[in-house]
């Protein structure tokens, strides 16, 4: 394309101190080109790195749930004979390995095995979502606290109810948001 001096000349505009300001070559002006685009992305924009944050936080919830489950299992699992009240020691435990967890959206569920492959001697505990979780026995021979013993094994269950899968107010599953896991541990 050839140019002239004049049609540059043209095309020049004088701004605010005399200097001169070269318009574009198509002649059009595009000063709210980029407020406009701006308008348009940055909502898009948020909404995916609102859905990434919001999944995230889930995927936390089931990381903090796995892993509380597997240490308050290790905990029962080296505590044969040797505690009073084994499902105040698993929510102890959990607890303490899941604290980003709100303790009043969780039910635990504890079977004690004392010899495994058999329902013989079998104790079960279970909890209601917020109850504190107790199985106290008055020795370490009898009860839930007797059915913890070297060779047997314990089954750990915590279900987290009320995860947050919300999105902007919407709930992303309608039914509500519950994950559950479970550890079953050899009694050492």
């Amino acid at each position: 394309m050839n140019y002239s001096i004049a049609s540059l000349l043209r095309r020049t505009r004088t701004c605010k101190g005399g200097r001169a300001r070269v318009r574009n070559w198509s002649g059009s002006d595009d000063e709210g080109q980029a407020l406009v685009e701006t308008a348009l992305v940055v909502p898009v924009i948020l909404i995916a790195v609102t859905g990434i944050l919001v999944f995230g936080i889930f995927l936390n919830q089931i990381l903090s749930l796995t892993e509380g489950v597997g240490n308050a299992g290790r905990v029962l699992a080296d505590s044969g004979g040797l505690i009073l009240d084994p499902c105040a020691t698993a929510a102890t435990a959990f607890q303490n390995s899941a604290p980003s967890l709100n303790p009043k959206n969780l039910s635990y569920s504890l079977t004690l095995n004392p010899t495994p492959g058999s329902s013989a001697g079998q104790q079960s505990a279970s909890s209601t979502t917020g109850a504190n979780f107790t199985c106290a026995s008055t020795s370490t021979t009898t009860g839930d606290a007797g059915a913890l013993v070297s060779g047997g094994s314990v089954t750990l269950q915590v279900t987290y109810s009320n995860c947050s899968l919300t999105f902007y107010g919407n709930k992303l599953l309608p039914n509500g948001c519950s994950i559950s896991q479970s550890v079953t541990e050899a009694v050492q």
